[in-house]
């Protein structure tokens, strides 16, 4: 059970803290992230596509169906989670729950093109198939990067992790505007089981020093739930909302930048891919740098730091006119999103000892899904009120302006790596009468 305030420091952290980096650790773990570099641009370059040419130009509804992901995610996600907790309570690994949906996703990744032409029905059901493994993967693969890197370095985990996906997002941005989608798509599959069966053989899970398979129940979701919106642990409840408004953020950029640049820059589909990948380029840039400035200043300073960075390129993004202009702008709007995004889930999850770590990844995972849930057809409820796209930019500002003010919130040394401090900040000096 998850007790109010921060328990004492976990020995696995204090035991496993190395002389250097564990980059070998860390570059298996980001594996993961080249997963979701290898599908999520192509999704979300060609899904609002297809289902928009399936629909029609309603666009609530379109919004609807692209929340899809997110209703997978709210029923799967805790589940795999509750799972591997249990796996790992016990001594075992969450590995086999993270390779069955990797494999479950490539399926879905081979068919999905296909299943558009069985029209709206046929296009549903592929995505069910591909989003749930994509779901299934997603809390064992956020605990397993706390289990596996220790409590200094997780946020070079996740930089890694970042800097993957970003480097699998323009591979395979490039690879659909090159070969199309289909062939794209049939690529990215392949791509998927090879990624399996590196973290297969390459993860070992290091041992826990307890195990107690009963502490790993499905109600320990509403317990660490409770604990996020009560605030009992420090700062969770602020992050909670942070990532919620992160999310919500990107997944307005992602679910309907392709529609928006086609309208407002009057380009095709495949031009907009510009757009994915200058995001991506921008991810890349920062991913690195984001993880070492969480190291050395704190993950509450990183996080602010990015969201001010977001919430300026934002309100410029808003008053460009050609796609071409928007490129650099949006680049720089996601070096500023590496920052909260490498930094989030290690400040998440430092407290939380590794037999609760899935439900804690379940968490953190479902406020992603909730920020989807409520932004995409939130978004599209405005799009149709104004009968168009062209707020995109301003709802994003207006989001990551309120996701700075949440991480204000965080209590200074709330969530940071065990036995360290942030730098506290400099006051000037007095003057001597």
């Amino acid at each position: 059970m998850l007790l109010p305030g921060r328990p004492p420091e976990n020995p696995e952290s204090a035991s496993l803290r190395p002389s250097r980096p564990p980059y070998v650790a860390c570059l298996i773990v980001g594996l993961g992230g080249l997963f979701a570099g290898v599908t999520g641009p192509l999704l979300s370059t060609f899904v609002p596509i297809l289902v928009r040419d399936a629909l029609g130009e309603r666009r609530a509804l379109i919004g609807s169906v692209m929340a899809i992901d997110n209703v997978l995610l709210l029923l799967l996600v805790p589940l795999a989670g509750a799972l591997s907790d249990r796996a790992r309570a016990s001594g075992g690994s969450r590995l086999p729950i993270l390779i069955a949906g990797l494999v479950l996703a490539a399926f879905g990744m081979a068919v999905l093109p296909a299943s558009a032409s069985w029209g709206i029905g046929g296009l549903i059901a592929g995505m069910v198939v591909l989003y749930t493994g994509i779901n299934l993967q997603r809390s064992p693969l956020q605990a397993l990067l706390a289990d596996t890197v220790p409590s200094r370095y997780r946020s070079l985990a996740t930089a890694s992790v970042t800097f993957q996906m970003c480097v699998g997002a323009i591979a395979f941005l490039m690879l659909g505007q090159a070969l199309g989608m289909r062939v794209a798509f049939l690529i990215a599959a392949g791509t998927v089981l090879v990624i399996a069966l590196a973290l297969a053989i390459g993860v070992r899970t290091p041992a826990t020093s307890e195990t107690h398979p009963a502490d790993a129940k499905l109600q320990s979701l509403l317990e660490t739930l409770g604990a996020a919106v009560r605030g009992t642990l420090p700062g969770i409840r602020a992050v909670f909302l942070a990532t919620l408004l992160l999310q919500m953020t990107f997944q307005t950029f992602s679910t309907w930048f392709a529609l928006h640049g086609t309208e407002r820059f009057g380009v095709r589909p495949e031009a907009v891919a510009i757009g994915f990948i200058a995001w991506a380029m921008g991810g890349v840039i920062g991913a690195i740098p984001a993880g070492a400035i969480g190291v050395r200043f704190g993950r509450r300073t990183a996080m602010l730091a990015g969201f001010a960075v977001m919430s300026m390129s934002m309100f410029a993004l808003d008053r460009v006119t050609t796609l071409n202009a928007a490129v650099p702008l949006l680049a720089l709007a996601s070096v500023g999103w590496t920052l909260p995004a490498v930094n989030a889930f290690p400040l998440f999850v430092e407290p939380i000892p590794a037999q609760h770590r899935g439900m804690l990844a379940a968490v953190y995972l479902l406020c992603m899904a909730l920020g989807g849930g409520i932004g995409d057809p939130l978004n599209g409820a405005v799009f149709d009120l104004v009968g168009g796209y062209r707020p995109l930019f301003l709802l994003m500002a207006a989001y990551t302006a309120l996701a700075f003010v949440a991480v204000l919130m965080v209590p200074r040394g709330a969530g940071e790596a065990a036995g360290l401090t942030p730098p506290a900040p400099r006051r000037g000096r007095r003057r001597r009468g």
